[in-house]
């Protein structure tokens, strides 16, 4: 919530004249604090910083049979809307070159990867916010799914990461506002 200096201060301010100065200002002021107010709410964000990512994800189940994957998050917490979810699948517990699904608010998915040996981890995060610390498939010490059927999988091509946040996993929408060769940033119209 923006919070403005010297509310009171300026409600009693007495202009000759203008005896309604203050108590007029302080009004405009207050309606521009709710408006802004409003649009934090509505946008997860906050105008005084950067709003916390969401409370980690409760589970992650992963299922498979005949090359089809079944990924469903389960998340009772505490969230805003525009909340967006993220599956990162590898062929290692580390997730080294992981593939990265961006869920959007989905909270299910079924993906056909063939007869492939993965590990899955998945988290949240906000368009503004970093991401939600990531909840693996199997617990702490991640537990592989086979895809199992008769269609080998893919080659996967090199992790290209997403938004903002670059490559090497768990990154969300991006750590950071903007991205640019020169530090600027980039234009918006």
């Amino acid at each position: 919530m923006i919070r403005v200096r010297n509310l009171d201060w300026i409600r009693n301010l007495k202009i000759a004249g203008h005896p309604e100065a203050g108590a007029k200002l302080f009004e405009a002021l207050s309606d521009i604090v709710k408006a802004a107010s409003n649009i934090e709410s509505q946008t997860n964000s906050d105008g005084a910083g950067n709003p916390l990512p969401p409370p980690p994800i409760q589970g992650l189940q992963v299922s498979a049979q005949n090359g089809h994957f079944q990924i469903a998050i389960h998340d009772g917490g505490a969230i805003y809307r525009g909340i967006r979810y993220y599956v990162e699948h590898a062929d290692n517990p580390q997730f080294r070159n992981a593939q990265r699904l961006c869920l959007q608010d989905a909270r299910n998915h079924n993906l056909f990867l063939g007869n492939v040996t993965r590990y899955f981890r998945a988290y949240s995060a906000y368009s503004s916010t970093s991401p939600s610390n990531p909840v693996y498939f199997g617990g702490s010490v991640p537990q592989p799914v086979i895809g199992g059927g008769k269609v080998a999988g893919p080659n996967f091509l090199p992790d290209q990461g997403t938004g903002t946040g670059g490559t090497g996993g768990v990154t969300g929408p991006g750590q950071f506002p903007f991205v640019s060769a020169d530090g600027v940033p980039p234009g918006r119209g």
